[in-house]
């Protein structure tokens, strides 16, 4: 559903990328730096990022994309750095249903995804590899 990722201050390296539908893909280009702007509020130390995952992804009908985030090192000086990285994901319970919100789905239109189950999505998504 969603991944809180907390950064160190002055951490360097993470790096976001536009999804279009959930979709993730292989190719290097179209990956952004992230970083915090100038008077965002951040915890004492560092910063929190919430990524949107694929199951947002699905229960929006794609208003709301995934996230692809990676960590590269960008330097010499941030790999000699100790990095300790905290992710903490959130996803519903096994049993429960899964499906596009109506709201989210224009009139006459059909949902772009079928209804599903928590634990039936991680196991796609795990069968799928992401």
């Amino acid at each position: 559903m969603f991944t809180y990722l907390f950064l160190g201050e002055g951490a360097r390296g993470l790096q976001v990328k536009p999804v279009e539908g959930g979709v993730v893909t292989a190719e290097e280009e179209g990956w952004l730096d992230a970083v915090v702007p100038d008077g965002a509020a951040s915890v004492p130390g560092g910063s929190a990022i919430v990524n949107t995952g694929a199951q947002m992804a699905m229960w929006t009908n794609d208003v709301w994309r995934a996230t692809a985030h990676r960590v590269v090192v960008p330097d010499a000086e941030a790999a000699a750095a100790d990095r300790y990285s905290i992710a903490l994901f959130w996803d519903p319970d096994a049993e429960a249903r899964i499906e596009v919100h109506p709201s989210l789905v224009p009139a006459g239109a059909e949902p772009k995804y079928p209804p599903t189950t928590g634990l039936e999505f991680l196991m796609k998504q795990i069968r799928a590899g992401i």
